[in-house]
């Protein structure tokens, strides 16, 4: 497999013979090899090239998990070993990178300057692999997460907003409804993630047929749409917190839409003393 892929990634032998660091007959041989243990026809050889057959680009596909989750287990393993003295893997929705984080993290390092934080975002359907994984040892994210593995615990309550271009009509008024979005040039989040399902579900409730102009899968992306004029989005306050967003006027929704900022670890394995030192400031200062 370890030949098919090279070939695949370099669209020929001599790449592939390049990528290995073995000669272009070893390739052609495994190669040839492979296609017959396996019974499949992987190339077509054309003019001199080899073109992938349909049944080589669903192949691999599959290859190409199993090649992700062995680069999985050795971040595991690197984690496992390593453990850097004095450092912090935090990993965050999107949304609260952009003003809640910074304010806690700044507030932390006040108090320990010792400390180093490798922080990043990550979207809430790839937390549970950074935590479990060991490449994030804390997580806080703009809505909860259900997975027996984790525990997760709510620190702060919020809502959705509107946010409006700063010359659009709504933006006169103090409150909309999501009737009033609904007639707009609208920038929802993709139904296909929890966000985008959590307002798909409040549309439905109040009669509200929507059809975005386009869906985005983060709170900046459509604030950028929205500073251009493009439309009008939804989005969590966190991520509009701060006047962080030029040109963009933001109003509260008249029918109300929850969400929980939660912080989650994994149930599995014991936090460094640093990491346990964070999750303790960050549980003071919304106690």
């Amino acid at each position: 497999m370890e030949v098919f892929r090279a070939v695949m990634i370099a669209g020929s032998v001599s790449g592939a013979a390049r990528l290995l660091f073995v000669s272009q007959p070893a390739v052609s041989k495994l190669l040839a090899h492979t296609e017959t243990s396996l019974g499949l026809k992987l190339f077509h050889r054309i003019g001199g090239k080899l073109v992938p057959t349909s049944q080589a680009l669903s192949l691999l596909e599959e290859v190409n998990h199993v090649y992700d989750a062995a680069a999985r287990v050795d971040q595991f393993v690197d984690n496992l070993t390593r453990h850097p003295s004095g450092r912090i893997n935090l990993c965050s929705s999107p949304s609260l990178a952009l003003s809640l984080l910074p304010r806690l993290i700044k507030d932390f390092l006040a108090k320990h300057p010792g400390t180093k934080i490798h922080f990043h975002t990550a979207l809430i359907q790839d937390i549970p692999q950074e935590l479990l994984s060991g490449k994030s040892d804390l997580a806080i994210t703009v809505l909860p997460i259900e997975n027996p593995n984790l525990q997760t615990e709510a620190l702060i309550r919020g809502r959705m907003v509107c946010a409006i271009p700063q010359d659009h009509s709504l933006a006169r008024r103090s409150r909309v409804s999501l009737k009033d979005i609904a007639q707009e040039r609208l920038i929802l989040y993709s139904r296909t993630i929890p966000f985008g399902r959590l307002m798909l579900s409040a549309f439905e409730r109040h009669d509200c047929d929507v059809v975005p102009v386009i869906d985005v899968p983060r709170a900046e992306l459509a604030c950028s749409l929205v500073r251009q004029g493009i439309g009008v989005a939804i989005v969590d306050q966190f991520s509009v917190a701060d006047n962080v967003w030029q040109g963009i006027v933001v109003r509260p929704l008249i029918e109300e839409i929850p969400i929980s900022v939660s912080l989650v670890r994994s149930r599995f394995g014991r936090l460094s003393p640093e990491a346990e030192r964070f999750l303790s400031a960050v549980r003071a200062i919304f106690a």
